[in-house]
């Protein structure tokens, strides 16, 4: 069987097409990078209800809210401090804060229901990590340091993010290491500092 030019140039295009289209079928795809550096966030519930929610809560702010979700009419210039969390296998220190508070927004709350740090690292990281020492300054001075602090998800849960717990009223690991009161509240700023001992 013989073919004309014109054929000849139709049957070559359609082999190249075939065998291109092939070699991309059978193409690994390509692995997504996991993640080098995560979020960590300053969060926590007073016992007035002022507060700051999850990261990935519809109630997320980067102000300091109220029992009814408003901005606290004394915070509106206060600042919230993020930190990036970085992989790696030396020990780092990071700080998250809230400053800018005036007089009164939550010195005279009587505590804390929940004081800790919210994270984006999964929740399935949890033992790739650890925590070595927490400092919680208030109003510029050192008031509380825990060592080895509590890191959520607890035994048998499996919650989508860690957070690190400072003070947490409902949960009864937490509650083994700070009290409501074991923290003042701050009448200007509150900061905590972590020192993660390894991210893999």
């Amino acid at each position: 069987m013989r073919f004309s030019n014109a054929a000849k140039k139709v049957f070559s295009v359609a082999l190249a097409t075939a065998v291109v289209t092939g070699s991309m079928a059978v193409a690994p795809a390509p692995k997504a990078d996991a993640a080098s550096s995560y979020t960590a966030y300053l969060c926590f519930a007073t016992k007035k209800w002022n507060h700051r929610n999850n990261h990935d809560d519809s109630g997320f702010s980067t102000k300091l809210l109220t029992e009814k979700n408003v901005v606290n009419a004394k915070a509106k210039k206060a600042k919230f401090k993020n930190a990036t969390v970085k992989k790696s296998k030396k020990s780092k220190t990071y700080t998250v804060s809230l400053t800018g508070l005036k007089k009164g927004a939550i010195s005279s709350d009587g505590g804390w229901n929940s004081l800790y740090i919210d994270t984006s690292i999964p929740g399935s990281m949890k033992k790739k990590f650890k925590v070595s020492k927490l400092v919680v300054k208030v109003d510029g001075k050192k008031v509380k340091t825990i060592k080895n602090p509590v890191i959520t998800p607890d035994p048998g849960k499996s919650d989508k993010y860690c957070q690190i717990q400072v003070i947490n009223t409902w949960n009864t690991y937490a509650n083994k290491k700070a009290s409501s009161t074991s923290v003042k509240m701050p009448k200007k700023s509150i900061s905590v500092s972590f020192t993660v001992k390894s991210l893999k």
